[in-house]
């Protein structure tokens, strides 16, 4: 208290002020860890959130498909009556289509949550890579009796990471197949523009409803309202098309009403000097024949 007495006015309040701000600089310093606290504390609850949404749907996609494939290898050991041979084969083939499906998602998907996505880039045929995505919808086009076509006006020089263009393929196109309605076109398109490439998949189907908008792109979100979907999934395949675009400096949007969908994927040109210096792994893109809708 003496050393009080002894300060000028002007010492006075310059120590008052110094200890009012201090203790603002306190009260900040609690709000920020309030809040810190706060936040950590919803990102917990979404957490958990996730992780009931996740073993739900594991469980869910994983033990129905495994199940039916059990019964279906059984009745394959009868080979009497060669339609129901032929009708269980197919079906075989369908639920290891899923599975596999699946597993590319949830393995995209770790690599994503990860942080630690590699691009390798290489001159691609984009052709090639939209049959090969296109290969694995092919039961559920021929369910629903779509017409799916593809419009390249030029990829000659187009370079990305192979393998990420296949996953942002097969997951529109999934999205697509099964929102669309049935005798209906999806439309797939490669554009080159002044300093980027667009891709888009255009659907025929009920829309996106404005309430789920903002939740398209969250993991293991589905919903329930769709009325044309054939199969259930994950909730992942936009996610992880999201997730891989931005890893290649890209982007993502869409636009939806009433009987029309469209995903659009922007990404940067990649000149041939800046392309890695990797070998081409080619990956083994069968065409894709009409004959196998027949099967």
């Amino acid at each position: 208290m003496a050393e009080i007495y002894n300060l000028t006015d002007q010492e006075l309040i310059a120590e008052l002020t110094r200890r009012l701000d201090q203790k603002n600089a306190s009260i900040e310093e609690v709000e920020f860890m309030t809040k810190k606290l706060l936040s950590l504390n919803e990102a917990t609850k979404d957490a958990e959130s996730i992780k009931d949404r996740f073993m739900s749907l594991m469980r869910s996609a994983f033990s129905n498909p495994i199940n039916s494939l059990l019964d279906l290898a059984d009745s394959l050991e009868d080979k009497s009556d060669l339609d129901r041979f032929s009708s269980t084969v197919k079906k075989l083939c369908l639920e290891l289509s899923r599975l596999d499906f699946h597993f590319k998602n949830i393995l995209a998907a770790a690599e994503i949550e990860e942080g630690k996505i590699k691009c390798v880039y290489t001159p691609i045929d984009f052709n090639a890579v939209f049959q090969s995505a296109l290969k694995t919808f092919y039961r559920l086009i021929a369910e629903k009796n779509l017409l799916v076509v593809l419009k390249n006006n030029d990829d000659r020089d187009f370079i990305s990471d192979k393998y990420k263009i296949y996953m942002i393929l097969l997951n529109l196109i999934s999205n697509a197949c099964e929102y669309s309605y049935p005798d209906s076109k999806i439309a797939v398109s490669l554009k080159k523009r002044e300093n980027s490439y667009e891709i888009m998949v255009e659907d025929s189907g009920e829309g996106i409803v404005a309430l789920y908008a903002a939740q398209v792109y969250t993991r293991f979100s589905q919903f329930d309202s769709g009325k044309t979907r054939v199969y259930p999934g994950l909730g992942l395949g936009l996610s992880v098309a999201r997730g891989f675009t931005e890893s290649l400096d890209g982007s993502i949007d869409f636009q939806s009403e009433e009987g029309y969908t469209v995903f659009r994927v922007t990404l940067p040109q990649i000149g041939a000097v800046n392309c890695a210096n990797y070998p081409i792994e080619e990956i083994a893109f069968d065409d894709f024949k009409k004959e196998a809708l027949e099967l």
